[in-house]
């Protein structure tokens, strides 16, 4: 079985220290995952992901690290004074510096819930249409966050044509699993789904198309239902497996099928 994980915070210093990501690297070998994406959630960290990205391959060669950079809601207020000229100048920047170093743009997105409140919905919005407008010039997909915003995003995403992107961490409804499929996007589910109570996102997975389905750990958060507790401290990329096993319940489906499908959805989408 070959897994892609198409959204793991390694990167972060609440994931691991240096030596942690080479362990959880070998780990995620072990249990079949053969690519790992990375991506950025803020300018302040883009610079390192290029070096982090070259440790692991170099400590574990068979395992394909790859780099994504954008701005998560959440980091928007370490820029909440720049214009958004500025912004995209960070962006060009990176760009130039690393021209073959990274597969999407993102994490980036809107969050209209709880956790997203300290930042005004239209920055949020204004910083969204920058990372949209870069994936239309560079034809890169983008990895969208949305919590409470669905319709705005949708709106956003569909006023022009924009490159296949995904919605990491789906929590949305079956409904609206099919719009975003209409539009050419993806679906990405993670730790969610592994919760069997989860009615709604058991019955997203049920929505995807085969063509549009992804997997992710969106580690080190959501850590999967079965590991809680005792088990483990923090998810990482090996514990996709939970995932993958999930959504191939959910669909009535053998995890060998869903693990193949998603990875070359994944190896199609960032090439």
């Amino acid at each position: 079985m070959r897994l892609f994980d198409t959204h793991a915070h390694l990167d972060l210093p609440a994931a691991s220290t240096a030596a942690e990501r080479r362990l959880a690297v070998k780990r995620a070998k072990s249990a079949g995952i053969h690519d790992i994406l990375i991506p950025g959630v803020s300018p302040a960290t883009w610079s390192e992901l290029p070096n982090i990205a070259a440790d692991l391959r170099a400590h574990e060669p068979s395992v394909r690290i790859h780099t994504a950079v954008g701005i998560h809601p959440y980091w928007l207020g370490d820029l909440y004074n720049r214009a958004i000229p500025a912004i995209r100048d960070l962006f060009v920047e990176h760009f130039a510096m690393t021209p073959s170093g990274f597969v999407a743009i993102g994490e980036c997105g809107l969050d209209f819930g709880r956790r997203g409140v300290a930042i005004p919905r239209a920055r949020q919005l204004e910083v969204l249409e920058l990372h949209i407008e870069l994936a239309r010039e560079t034809g890169l997909p983008l990895l969208l966050h949305c919590v409470g915003a669905h319709a705005l995003l949708l709106e956003r995403m569909t006023a022009a044509p924009t490159p296949p992107s995904v919605l990491h961490s789906f929590s949305g409804s079956a409904e609206l699993v099919q719009q975003y499929c209409r539009a050419g996007h993806y679906i990405s589910f993670a730790g969610a789904i592994t919760n069997p109570n989860a009615r709604k996102p058991l019955e997203a997975a049920r929505a995807v198309p085969p063509a549009r389905l992804l997997l992710e750990t969106d580690c080190p958060d959501q850590l999967p239902f079965s590991r809680r507790g005792a088990r483990a401290i923090r998810n990482e990329p090996a514990y996709l497996v939970d995932v993958a096993e999930a959504v191939a319940r959910a669909r009535g489906e053998d995890v060998e099928t869903v693990a193949a499908r998603t990875t070359a959805n994944a190896r199609a989408l960032f090439g």
